[in-house]
């Protein structure tokens, strides 16, 4: 089943990171090794090592799994016969973020004064959130974790369900150990939660989200659809991912949208209104997340609405094929090209149509002047006029072609690791119980 049976395996043989049996190469001996848990701050690998020469150099070699880079870290220490070596990893301090549940992959290098040196097992460690007696269910390679009350059967029925559904229509294979960790409290969870400013962490209430590759932290009370929602982040980041960058957002969170049983009632009535008064964001301008708070209902509304429209009209096996060629590297108007023959304006004004609106009015590019030589004819070449750039009309959820490619990469950055987090403040308090968009 590939690597994650590889960690699993490695972790049966050193149980969980626990203390290891010595090891010896020619004047080296390890006597002792094991990794100190200190959940939510930091894990301390630990080493106890003598040989017949001062020990000089330690190292420690670790990878976050599934899909972690190799790193390593070089620990301070007294060189002498014997050695008692400690290497502190941050667990969430702005830079690195283990998630409840991470496997680290890890081993240790030693080398003494004779020039002997050597090299450990690899060894798993399991990092977990130790404030609570967990309790957990698991069916293939998806588990549910919790420690109150909840249905979490129920959990696990719509964890499964969505895995297998989403990669049938994505033509993707989640070939890796699937965790979600179930909080009976939005204070319980902050800790486990990638750090923020103070300011973020008293304003977020955070019903769900996908912290890592493999791992999604939600509420108790989340309801189905913030599961169905976050697990499908799982499988478009295996199916779209490439060696290039990520999905345009807009194909990410309208993939995440088309899995719930319901978009939801803020989000379908916000596009009905933007709908009615044809002020809707361009897909071009969505290709990143919205910076604007405001619009941030209508982005989930439209990328719901959009991929619905493109599964529903075109077919499921020309949306996984979209997939693969983004999985290759391509760039989304390559990619709309080549599986549908549109570019993005081709697509929303597709889109456009099905909703009963005419193609979206953009402004022709004013050509670049372009700088004549000297001639020696009398006659003046006359100063283009720029044409004005038309602003977007604030709190409406409008966004005119003049602005539609600023939206700011930071947002996508800080948002694209994990995904997007269902906030309560931000969504108009997550209600996921609506009638579908009717077509026009």
């Amino acid at each position: 089943m590939g690597k994650w049976l590889i960690a699993l395996a490695l972790f049966v043989a050193f149980a969980a990171g626990l203390a290891a049996g010595p090891a010896r190469a020619q004047g080296i001996e390890v006597t002792a090794q094991d990794v100190a848990n200190s959940f939510p701050d930091e894990i301390v690998f630990r080493l106890s090592v003598s040989s017949d020469a001062d020990i000089q150099k330690v190292t420690v070699h670790y990878e976050i799994l599934p899909d972690g880079v190799p790193a390593y870290g070089v620990p301070q220490f007294e060189p002498g016969p014997q050695a008692q070596v400690d290497f502190h990893l941050n667990a969430n301090d702005g830079q690195l973020y283990l998630a409840p549940g991470a496997e680290i992959l890890y081993h240790w290098e030693i080398e003494d004064a004779a020039g002997d040196k050597l090299s450990t097992e690899p060894a798993t460690f399991v990092y977990q959130d130790t404030r609570y007696d967990w309790e957990s269910a698991s069916e293939g390679n998806v588990s549910v974790h919790w420690y109150g009350g909840g249905d979490a059967e129920s959990y696990l029925r719509v964890a499964r369900d969505t895995l297998d559904r989403m990669s049938a229509l994505l033509g993707a294979e989640v070939d890796f150990p699937v965790k979600v960790w179930v909080y009976d409290s939005n204070d319980d969870m902050l800790a486990a939660l990638p750090r923020r400013s103070q300011g973020q962490e008293i304003e977020r209430r955070t019903a769900g989200v996908r912290v890592a590759s493999d791992t999604v932290l939600m509420l108790a009370d989340g309801g189905g659809d913030i599961l169905r929602h976050e697990l499908t982040h799982v499988v478009t980041s295996v199916a779209g991912e490439g060696p290039y960058g990520g999905l345009p957002a807009w194909l990410d969170e309208g993939t995440a949208m088309y899995a719930q049983s319901e978009p939801g009632e803020g989000f379908t009535s916000t596009l009905e209104g933007a709908v009615d008064r044809d002020r809707l964001l361009s897909v071009r301008s969505m290709t990143s997340p919205t910076g604007d708070p405001d619009k941030v209902t209508l982005f989930y509304g439209e990328a719901w609405s959009l991929v619905s429209f493109m599964v529903e009209e075109y077919g499921e096996e020309k949306f996984a094929e979209l997939y693969a060629v983004f999985k290759d590297g391509s760039t989304t108007d390559n990619a709309l090209q080549q599986v549908y023959g549109l570019d993005q304006e081709g697509l929303e004004d597709a889109w456009r149509a099905s909703l009963g609106l005419a193609p979206r009015q953009r402004a022709t590019a004013t050509p670049t002047p372009t700088a004549t030589p000297a001639q020696p004819s009398p006659t003046a070449t006359p100063t283009p006029t720029p044409t004005p750039t038309p602003t977007p009309t604030p709190g409406d959820g409008s966004q005119t072609e003049g602005d539609e490619d600023e939206v700011p990469w930071a947002t996508a950055a800080a948002l694209g690791a994990a995904g997007f987090a269902f906030v309560a403040v931000s969504l108009g308090g997550g209600v996921f119980l609506a009638r579908r968009l009717r077509r026009r």
